[in-house]
């Protein structure tokens, strides 16, 4: 018995299913760390230089039904014309204002990281909501814009935006509190605690402005992708990973929730997610230089065979079809260009 468990284990080293679990784990967790580093280091960035972004863009919605609801022309004002840039940005480069700039999800975050503590001592840690009870809580969101669009529309907004929680936010960053009630405070802490112990809180459940996003078409170079035919059986780690709950595929229905986090990217133990074509051409042109280098041949030698002579290869059984280093640095590459144009578009109009 022990000896056909060898045998087995050789074909399977011979076929390349097996690989080195700890040499992949401890690129796996590098690639996790510099993402999650660059990440906190955008966030930081646009906490800083701009906190009031996400009020400012939706100061702009609010402004836009108020006008029709008052029948006055629109004017291209400085809150307008910011939520067209926002909502231009994320038509392109999807969510990414969600998962890298806005300050109510760098809030979430560091709400949620500060929190781990309390949550294990609490046992709820590493828990979250069913996947059902989630993606119905994610339709509240729609009806917290209905309701301010409307109160906008009929002009009655003013008398109750002392009530509104991220009102009480931007006072306490501002160092000023004149006009907010006390209830605004209360649902703000309401909304903190629900930070401490889901992930993406707000985001997910009440964000108005994320609601509005997630109706917005998006380039499909701008979405996170899986090729599902070499996943593992009943691995998930995709959808346990992300923080809204979701499967990176691009056709599903609930892809406009993505918000361009790449945690997908960091949990799939097997390279299956991706965000660019371009990433898989990098690492096919990489593989085929090394597999060159190997055999003595020049690097693009083996692409030119024709392909009837070439050897039918083995079957890879959920094995990355790209270098991990290959798509790391894409990764980063995109991320400080996406970053660095949201900034420059912020000092412009915000």
């Amino acid at each position: 018995m022990a000896k056909n468990k060898s045998l087995v284990n050789d074909i399977k080293k011979d076929l390349g299913v097996i690989r080195k679990p700890k040499g992949r784990a401890q690129e796996r967790r590098r690639g996790e760390l510099l993402h999650r580093g660059l990440r906190w280091a955008v966030q930081i960035a646009f906490f800083v230089a701009f906190p009031g972004v996400w009020s400012a863009t939706f100061s702009g919605v609010k402004y836009l039904c108020q006008q029709v609801g008052a029948t006055q022309p629109l004017e291209l004002s400085g809150f307008f014309a910011l939520l067209l840039v926002i909502l231009g940005y994320t038509c392109v480069f999807g969510r990414f204002f969600c998962g890298y700039a806005c300050s109510f999800g760098f809030l979430g975050d560091a709400v949620y990281a500060l929190a781990t503590p309390l949550r294990r001592a609490l046992g709820v840690d590493g828990k979250k909501l069913p996947v059902r009870a989630r993606h119905l809580l994610h339709q509240v969101k729609y009806f917290v814009l209905l309701g301010i669009c409307l109160a906008c529309f009929a002009g009655v907004w003013s008398s109750v935006s002392g009530y509104s929680p991220w009102g009480a936010f931007a006072g306490l960053r501002a160092g000023s509190i004149d006009g907010i009630d006390a209830v605004a405070f209360v649902l703000l802490a309401a909304v903190v605690v629900g930070m401490t112990l889901e992930e993406r809180f707000f985001c997910q459940f009440l964000c108005p402005l994320g609601a509005l996003f997630t109706q917005l078409p998006v380039l499909p170079a701008a979405l996170f992708r899986r090729d599902r035919s070499t996943c593992a059986p009943r691995c998930n780690r995709c959808q346990d990973r992300c923080p809204v709950g979701i499967h990176p595929d691009r056709y599903d229905m609930r892809s406009g929730e993505c918000i361009e986090c790449g945690r997908c990217v960091d949990g799939c133990p097997v390279a299956n997610v991706s965000l660019l074509r371009i990433e898989q051409a990098v690492g096919e042109k990489a593989a085929a230089a090394g597999a060159g280098a190997a055999s003595g041949a020049p690097a693009g030698a083996a692409a030119a065979e024709p392909a009837a002579a070439a050897k039918p290869s083995a079957p890879r059984l959920g094995r990355p079809t790209e270098p991990r280093f290959c798509i790391r640095g894409t990764e980063v590459t995109l991320v400080l260009l996406k970053a660095a144009l949201l900034l420059v578009l912020c000092y412009a109009f915000a």
